[in-house]
């Protein structure tokens, strides 16, 4: 598996959410989720800390609604949402962000 240098660029207030030459308004939910990547970027985040961030603590959904949001997130940022390089699981923990700040 390659692992190339993604250029990410996220601005929380208006959800622009860029990747290399590939752009995207997020909605309210997404842009919580790409914030907390953004934030710990190269760094596995757990899907429990995740669904707390994004959803809340008290939140009795389960991880269903957590993929369907990176799905969608992946279609609008990745060039293969089916082989992500940008946001990707991590297999028994739960999501990290690769690339550079820029």
């Amino acid at each position: 598996m390659s692992n190339p240098t993604h250029t990410i660029r996220f601005n929380a207030s208006t959800g622009s959410f860029t990747a290399d030459d590939r752009s995207a308004l997020l909605t309210g939910v997404e842009r919580k989720l790409v914030a907390m990547l953004f934030d710990r970027l190269g760094e596995a985040i757990s899907h429990q800390e995740i669904r707390d961030g994004v959803w809340g603590e008290n939140w009795a959904g389960g991880d269903e609604a957590l993929r369907v949001t990176v799905n969608r997130i992946r279609t609008k940022i990745e060039t293969n949402r089916r082989k992500p390089e940008i946001i990707v699981s991590v297999r028994g923990i739960g999501y990290r962000m690769l690339g550079t700040r820029g």
